[in-house]
């Protein structure tokens, strides 16, 4: 009888042999790496992109995408709330405002880098108000300066 070292390194062995082929053939397999798509790429802005937008343009539309709380409490000057989870109220809200800035820059921002409400309110305002250009700001929003 094999003793139980021997049984559980088998045991890992066979284990290890069935995530692998799993990690190649699982049709549902996650990526290896993540590829950014161009398309959505071209629309990510750096701080100091931002910068240079704010030193081009003096009609910039600054959108928070973050809860309303944490818009009450500190927020870009000039910007509007609007966020996904109170989309509909917020958007009646600030119809005169988006209207107003058709055309114009439009940056949206939410908690740094790996916020994702902010791509999904760029997303909307792009595709359902047809809204261009509408940027996805990548960093501190405290870091940009007018």
């Amino acid at each position: 009888m094999k003793s139980t070292f021997q049984q559980a390194v088998l045991i890992l062995g066979i284990a290890l042999i069935a995530a692998l082929v799993t990690a190649f053939v699982h049709p549902k397999r996650p990526p290896w790496f993540e590829v950014s798509d161009p398309v959505e790429e071209r629309w990510n802005l750096s701080v100091e992109g931002a910068r240079k937008i704010v030193a081009e343009n003096d009609q910039i539309l600054w959108v928070d995408a973050r809860d309303s709380s944490l818009y009450k409490e500190r927020h870009f000057p000039e910007a509007i709330s609007l966020n996904t989870d109170e989309w509909g109220d917020l958007m009646f809200q600030n119809m005169d405002t988006l209207q107003a800035a058709m055309g114009n820059p439009v940056i949206v921002y939410c908690d740094g880098s790996a916020c994702d409400k902010s791509r999904e309110v760029a997303l909307r305002l792009r595709e359902l108000l047809g809204m261009d250009p509408v940027y996805v700001l990548k960093g501190d929003w405290k870091k940009v300066r007018l």
